[in-house]
């Protein structure tokens, strides 16, 4: 199980004028998940609203601010740098661009086995025939061990990058908009693939991404984020179907549809406000439709609603 609690992460920005303060940027402001094991969890969220942060700071890959994230039964963000490197083997990340996340002065075996190099210690043939497993695994050949990135088209980039993922058997992998660089026909393969490596591995995943139709496909429960914080967590059915934040509700509707329709598809109207000067209140009352008085004035407690969460006034009587 992954289990993260009140994590937040702020950035300072430089002040413009000579006699401005320093500003605050508040990417992640308080959130917490939980994933149990073998499961996926979607976070959702337009762009901007600090879902890639979130996922980097799960990880230390940026350090949070505050906030404890715990993968089975450690603490990672007590864990000093050296049990941290150690136990970076229990979690990883596959990266949005297959291209830039491959370093392009190295072969596909050298890019998969070095975690093993690392965290392991297997004789040449040990890791010789350990590369030939995982990138059958990702549907890849021998052969292409001998090769460089820029050989492959953007799928087999991304197989690669997966079965450098998996090279050390983690238990919780962040997959981070893995997709959204990729040709429409290519998704669904890697999508599946990601799919099949998870019933054979056991494996449990954070699913961040922007497309809901991908998430629909990929999670089992979903975390809708906007402007650092979560404003609702639900099952898959349950957001499809009956989604509780008006934010949520937005969202959804501007999935274009390919049936026809007489007006076009719903558009949800403004742009997300910068996180380092967010509004009073509720964050998303300046694009809500059913805004009160208290929505400007008081952010609302994240509530439980028939099995889902949700931060919003509207439950609140």
């Amino acid at each position: 199980m992954v289990q993260v609690t009140g994590l937040k992460k702020y950035f300072k920005t430089r002040k413009s004028g000579l006699l401005e303060k320093p500003g605050v940027l508040r990417a992640v402001d308080d959130i917490s998940i939980t994933i149990p094991a073998g499961k996926t969890l979607g976070l959702v969220g337009e762009s901007g609203s600090g879902k890639t942060t979130a996922a980097r700071s799960i990880l230390r890959l940026i350090e949070p601010d505050s906030g404890r994230v715990s993968i089975g039964d450690t603490d990672v963000t007590a864990l000093p740098g050296g049990d941290l490197r150690r136990f970076r083997r229990n979690m990883q990340i596959v990266f949005q661009d297959p291209y830039s996340s491959l370093n392009p002065r190295m072969t596909v075996g050298k890019i998969i086995s070095e975690p093993l190099k690392i965290h392991e210690d297997l004789s040449k043939k040990e890791l010789r025939d350990r590369i030939t497993e995982l990138l059958s695994l990702v549907g890849l050949q021998d052969e292409h061990a001998d090769r460089y990135p820029h050989e492959f088209s953007g799928g087999q980039r991304q197989r690669v990058g997966i079965a450098r993922a998996i090279a050390l058997n983690p238990g919780f992998i962040i997959l981070d908009e893995p997709v959204s660089a990729l040709d429409v026909s290519i998704q669904g393969q890697i999508l599946n693939l990601l799919m099949d490596l998870q019933e054979k591995l056991n494996l449990t995943y954070l699913f961040v991404a922007h497309d809901l139709a991908v998430v629909e496909h990929m999670s089992d429960r979903i975390a809708v984020m906007y402007l650092g914080k979560i404003v609702e967590e639900n099952t898959k059915l349950g957001l499809y179907t009956n989604p509780l934040h008006p934010y949520s509700r937005n969202l959804l509707k501007s999935i274009p549809k390919n049936e026809p329709v007489k007006h076009g598809f719903s558009v949800l109207h403004g742009e997300i406000p910068s996180p380092e000067n967010p509004p009073s209140g509720c964050h998303f009352h300046p694009r809500c439709q059913h805004a009160m008085d208290i929505c400007r004035e008081q952010y609302p407690a994240m509530r439980d609603e028939n099995g889902a969460r949700v931060a919003c006034h509207l439950y609140s009587t």
